[in-house]
Formats: C-alpha cells, sequence, structure tokens
C-alpha cells in the first residue's frame, strides 16, 4: 500500500516553515509514516524538506511566488490566500496532482486529504479509491458520495462531535477516528521557565489574546507575545486589524522559527491560551507542555482534553479564574507536565494510532465492519 499525501499550494513542508500547523502536520505526518511497510509520496510545492519515499512537485516556487509573492511565509495573514477550491491555486494543484497520480496510484493505495474540501477535485478524479482526510482541525470536511469512502480522523473527541453536529449527524461514521495533532520532541527541549507570560498565536479575536494581557497585569508579570497579524506595536500595547492587546509591561516579537519558539516556550512561566472559539486543537498547548511550561486554557473545546488539570495546566471560566489558574500552574512540576505531554502526542505515541486506522481501512477491501482477523471460536 501506498499513501499519496496532498500539501498546500501556499507554503513549503520545510522545518523552518511553523506559519501554517496544517503545513507542519503534513511534514511530521510524513516523518511518521516513511520507514516502515507502507511507501509515502507527497505532492506539495517545491521546497520540500519532509521524510517520503517520493516527493512530486506539484506547485514551482516561481508558480507560488507569481500568486502569493515573496513575503514571509511565516505571515499567513499576507498573500491574499483562501481555501476557496475554485481560486487559481487550488484548481491548477489539484489538476497537476490529479495528473502526476493517475500514474502512480493503486487500487488498494490510500489518498490523503489534509484540507477536505479544497481538494475535492483529487477525490472526485478517483471514486474507486479510499480516501483520508488525516488531520481534521477544519469544518469543510468532505461528505459527497463516492464507491470509495473517505474517513476523517479529527484532532480531538471535542472537534468530531462538533462537526458531527454541523453535519446533523446522529449516528458516527463507523471509520472516522480521533487522532491528536503530533509533535517532534527534538523540537521542543525541556525549558527551565521563567519569570514572564507568554502568548503565542494568531492576533485574531477568537484567539483572544487580549486576556493574556489582563491576566498579566493582574499578577504584575511581564507579558511576551509572539504570532501573526500585528499592524502596530509599540510601548505597553499590539494590535492587529480584529484585536488589541495591552499589559504594563508587553513585549511583542512577531512571527518566530523553531528555536526562538523552543526558546521562549521554554522560558515562560505559564502560557496562556483564552481562545474563546470552539478549538479544534490549539497546538501551541502541547508544544509548550514539551518544553515542561504548563498551559492555562478555557474551559470547552480541545482544552479540556489537551490539558490535564493539575498535571500540565489549568482551564478557567471567568478572568479570576484565569488569574487564580495562572498563579496555581507556575507550581506545577515541570518534568511531570513534559511526560504527559510526550506519552499523549509525541511521534511515537501517535504513530500507532494512524497504523490502526489505515488497519481499519485496508479492511474495507475484505468484509469491512465485519472482518476477523481470527475465526470466532464456537461452544462445542
Amino acid at each position: 500500500m501506498t499513501l499519496h499525501v496532498l500539501s498546500f499550494p501556499h507554503t513549503s513542508t520545510t522545518e523552518e516553515f511553523v506559519g501554517c500547523a496544517y503545513t507542519s502536520r503534513v511534514r511530521r505526518f510524513c516523518q511518521m509514516m516513511t520507514g516502515g511497510d507502507r511507501r509515502v509520496i507527497l505532492y506539495g510545492s517545491e521546497l520540500n524538506d519532509a521524510p517520503c519515499d517520493e516527493h512530486v512537485v506539484a506547485v514551482s516556487e516561481e508558480r507560488r511566488q507569481h500568486w502569493f509573492g515573496s513575503h514571509d511565509e511565516n505571515d499567513l495573514s499576507r498573500g491574499g490566500f483562501d481555501w476557496n477550491p475554485q481560486s487559481p491555486w487550488w484548481s491548477e494543484m489539484n489538476a497537476r496532482i490529479v495528473g502526476e497520480m493517475a500514474g502512480r496510484l493503486d487500487q488498494h493505495d490510500i489518498i490523503c486529504f489534509s484540507q477536505g474540501r479544497s481538494q475535492q477535485l483529487v477525490a472526485d478524479a478517483f471514486p474507486s479509491v479510499i480516501g483520508a482526510e488525516i488531520m481534521v482541525g477544519y469544518e469543510g470536511i468532505m461528505t459527497d458520495p463516492r464507491p470509495s469512502p473517505i474517513a476523517a480522523a479529527y484532532e480531538s473527541h471535542t472537534h468530531r462531535h462538533f462537526v458531527a453536529g454541523l453535519q446533523g449527524w446522529r449516528f458516527p461514521r463507523e471509520y472516522d477516528a480521533v487522532i491528536p495533532n503530533q509533535f517532534d520532541p527534538d523540537e521542543f527541549p525541556a525549558g527551565d521557565g521563567g519569570d514572564y507570560l507568554l502568548f503565542m498565536g494568531r492576533l485574531v479575536g477568537g484567539k483572544a489574546p487580549q486576556v493574556a494581557g489582563m491576566v498579566a497585569d493582574a499578577l504584575d508579570m511581564k507579558l511576551v507575545v509572539a504570532g501573526a497579524g500585528a499592524t502596530a506595536w509599540g510601548d505597553g500595547f499590539v494590535e492587529s486589524s480584529e484585536v488589541r492587546v495591552e499589559a504594563r509591561d508587553l513585549e511583542y516579537v512577531g512571527t518566530v522559527g523553531v528555536e526562538e519558539r523552543a526558546r521562549l516556550m521554554g522560558g515562560a512561566a505559564v502560557t496562556l491560551m483564552p481562545t474563546i472559539y470552539q478549538e479544534p486543537f490549539g497546538g501551541v498547548a502541547v508544544e509548550s507542555m514539551m518544553c515542561g511550561t504548563p498551559v492555562v486554557g478555557k474551559d470547552f473545546g480541545a482544552f479540556v482534553e489537551t490539558i490535564s488539570e493539575g498535571v500540565s495546566g489549568f482551564t478557567f471560566s471567568t478572568l479570576q479564574e484565569a488569574v487564580d489558574a495562572t498563579e496555581k500552574a507556575m507550581d506545577l512540576d515541570r518534568c511531570l507536565c513534559r511526560e504527559y505531554a510526550l506519552g499523549g502526542y509525541s511521534l511515537d505515541a501517535v504513530a500507532p494510532m494512524y497504523e490502526r486506522w489505515f488497519g481499519n481501512l485496508d479492511s474495507l477491501w475484505a468484509d469491512g465492519w465485519k472482518t476477523l482477523s481470527r475465526p470466532l471460536v464456537t461452544a462445542q
């Protein structure tokens, strides 16, 4: 069996690129799946260092820059990119993938989609091949009927239930699964902590970074803010088109690369994630925990799954609870926090989940749900 993995037209699957969580996940997925019994073919943009058995260039660097310019790839607020499958970058890339995949695809292979309906053209071109949406943290899953199913692996149980509600499903799809986001521990070494609070993420209203400023002021602590989308910043503030963050002692460091990200996380006392929408996963939380830095996040969305209360952080509802939780989190054992994250979200921990799922999907070529690995033992 070969896994045909689709990437994105606007980003590069390289270690330096950290601005898009989905792109980073494609790279880590290839890292997990390459080297076993299955082959991995990656279809993506020209610049790539993701491990794979074959890299198919579906978007040249010249073409990518034609569409989006030479702006910083990690600043996804620029470049005009969108997820509309009719946009030229998607339609051209998908058509190229269809042509390249046609000569490589075997009936029992699996097409691994990374962005749902944006890649529908590829799914429609090969209706008899099993499809797998390998990282569903979005809402636009593929639901069109076809001879072979497209199954989905959701980033959290919370998001699986949320999408089921959007679709009006009362009964779950049998071959869907929940497989969390996964991370390379080498990118997130243990840190010693420090005396500042950290907010890391896009400066958008849904992430509610302004709440981090309120918590920092209440505790009279410095707040470090990292992330894309800022339009102005200065002494004690940073703002975007959607939100303004203020704190008496605030430092805005912009978008950061791999090493700086780990340094900031490992050096923080607590990472604050006051997201006010239904967070599908919130990868920054687990990244921070891997560095040993506890997380304080909202008491809904994926944080109720990823944050282990009293071990890797706390959740909150009100501002007072956020302040109290942050104060308590500073006393947590950083080694236990890191061990928790490694045990549930490292590449080694998550890879077997994908292996199990792909094994279940492969059974569709046998008796499907009723397939048994050995005969039933009947009473004599």
